[in-house]
């Protein structure tokens, strides 16, 4: 199998890797392959490879849409529970401008990168990477951590600190430079 940080072929019933030292984890739900305490497939939580049951081998893909042979991994122990509440959905939206945005754990936004540059491209205020948000697994909350664009963030008007998450929480105003967003958690 292939690591998912540095890259490196290692063995299938591997819960290391050999050359980087990275725990191999999976997803509870979708069994794909990566790091990190959620999935960037479907957002639920990661476990370690250690703690799974392997069955036979399994093509999976990538989350980079490359195809890839790993160890499948059986249901989790019956005996074995994670602690986890179901993630709430996030929207962040402005129907004046058409920008309804459903919220991906560790996702940028900004106007160059991220997974919503498609709505920002054309507000010129904006960063090319002005913000990420994030599910907040300790609280059970979304977070927006504006990453030190030019021209700031507020949240129900008061501006935030650089790099300083701050908790979103429903029918609040995000404002983005000069864009306004409501806040959406269901």
């Amino acid at each position: 199998m292939i690591c998912p940080k540095c890259k490196s072929e290692i063995d299938a019933d591997s819960f290391y890797c050999d050359q980087c030292g990275q725990e191999i984890r999976y997803c509870s739900s979708c069994r794909t392959l990566g790091k990190g305490n959620r999935c960037t497939r479907c957002g639920q939580i990661m476990i370690p490879a250690s703690v799974c049951q392997k069955e036979p081998v399994h093509d999976y893909v990538y989350p980079d849409t490359t195809s890839v042979q790993l160890a499948g991994i059986a249901p989790l122990d019956k005996t074995l529970s994670i602690t986890s509440s179901k993630m709430p959905t996030l929207i962040l939206s402005n129907g004046s401008l058409g920008i309804r945005i459903e919220g991906i754990d560790g996702a940028i936004i900004g106007r160059r990168n991220g997974a919503y540059q498609q709505f920002f491209a054309q507000c010129p205020y904006v960063s090319g990477t002005h913000a990420r948000i994030a599910f907040d697994v300790t609280l059970g909350e979304w977070t927006y951590t504006d990453l030190n664009s030019s021209n700031g963030s507020k949240y129900n008007g008061l501006q935030l600190i650089p790099d300083k998450p701050c908790s979103l929480s429903d029918g609040g105003m995000l404002q983005l430079a000069d864009v306004q967003l409501i806040v959406n958690v269901k």
